[in-house]
């Protein structure tokens, strides 16, 4: 009796994707595997390319997402992979995908909040499609910007002994999914930053500039999936392994004080829950005085150290009880 073959995650399915379109041509510099795409223009900078796509009934869900509040994320949720190339924004093209038996004004709600993003970040919504959906809502959207040749950065890079950091507290918008999805009943003041976080995510650009235009980094990528899963891509793209020590991992004060409501460990929300889309990058020792300087000057929060890059595979969490591999417990489509 043959036995079924195994599921196939979305990074093998990624991975297997890469190899039947086969090599770039040559002015592709970056290509399938990591935030955006990177493609040479003139020498001296790069054109960053993205896409995502936000499905109802998986990305989200309308009987507490707002349309105003789906159409600043669907932007915003792009603009953070441009961020993790510490690249800068400029035109986005928006194919539409909204059912018939739908009134077409929720449409133009949607359009609104992605306009209010597009003004707040610089970015010219320009083009794009619209189609009739025989299921849900589906929003896909295109992001193109740009980055100094010499300052990109990506998920490659990561070397032993780099320290590794996020630009903000975990677990906010994984606990806001919570109490949205489920109703419950959190206290006002917890509920609302957290269903927000959830809601209206807000893409670290600043953070990326500065990180590359200073060369303070050596792999960044942002956190959709969760660190279980992002801080593994660093990994594999840089052939390394990570330790995060769980007490020193930077749970939200909001997290560990909602958790006991929402019956979930605030450490599993903080590494596994995703879309925090906060940044996650190494950067080496002897650079952390100039990192807090950097991110004072420019009015950021201090960035948390999480744990630190080290040889071999994959990403452990150490705890009282021992070692544990984390890696890839972040969220995945296909994960059955």
């Amino acid at each position: 009796m043959k036995l079924p073959e195994p599921p196939i995650t979305e990074t093998a399915l990624i991975e297997a994707l890469r190899r039947r379109f086969g090599p770039p041509p040559p002015e592709v510099v970056v290509g399938i595997g990591d935030d955006c795409a990177a493609v040479v223009v003139d020498g001296e900078s790069y054109l960053l390319w993205t896409v995502d796509t936000l499905m109802e009934g998986v990305h989200f869900d309308l009987a507490y997402t707002p349309l105003p509040q789906l159409g600043w994320k669907t932007l915003t949720v792009n603009l953070s992979d441009i961020a993790a190339m510490g690249g800068e924004p400029r035109y986005a093209l928006l194919s539409l995908g909204w059912p018939p038996a739908r009134d077409r004004r929720g449409a133009l709600e949607v359009a609104d909040g992605l306009a209010r993003a597009a003004q707040e970040y610089g970015v010219a919504v320009i083009g794009g499609d619209t189609v009739a959906s025989p299921g849900g809502v589906a929003l896909t959207l295109t992001v193109l910007g740009w980055v100094p040749a010499t300052e990109m950065l990506r998920r490659s890079g990561a070397e032993v002994g780099d320290l590794i950091y996020v630009t903000g507290f975990l677990g906010e918008a994984a606990a806001g999914l919570e109490i949205l999805r489920r109703r419950i009943d959190v206290p006002p003041e917890l509920a609302a930053p957290l269903c927000r976080a959830h809601l209206t995510p807000r893409p670290q650009l600043t953070a990326g500039r500065t990180l590359a235009r200073l060369g303070l980094a050596t792999a960044l990528i942002d956190l959709s999936d969760g660190v279980a899963t992002d801080l593994n891509h660093i990994c594999r793209a840089g052939g390394v392994g990570a330790r995060l020590a769980a007490e020193k991992v930077p749970v939200s004060p909001r997290v560990a004080a909602a958790a006991p409501h929402l019956d979930r460990a605030p450490l599993d929300l903080a590494l596994t829950g995703g879309e925090d889309y906060q940044l996650l990058f190494t950067s080496p020792p002897e650079k952390t005085a100039s990192l807090l300087q950097a991110f004072a000057r420019e009015g950021l929060p201090e960035p948390l150290p999480l744990g630190e890059i080290v040889a071999g595979e994959g990403v452990w969490l150490i705890t009282d009880a021992g070692e544990t591999d984390i890696s890839g417990r972040g969220f995945d489509h296909f994960r059955p």
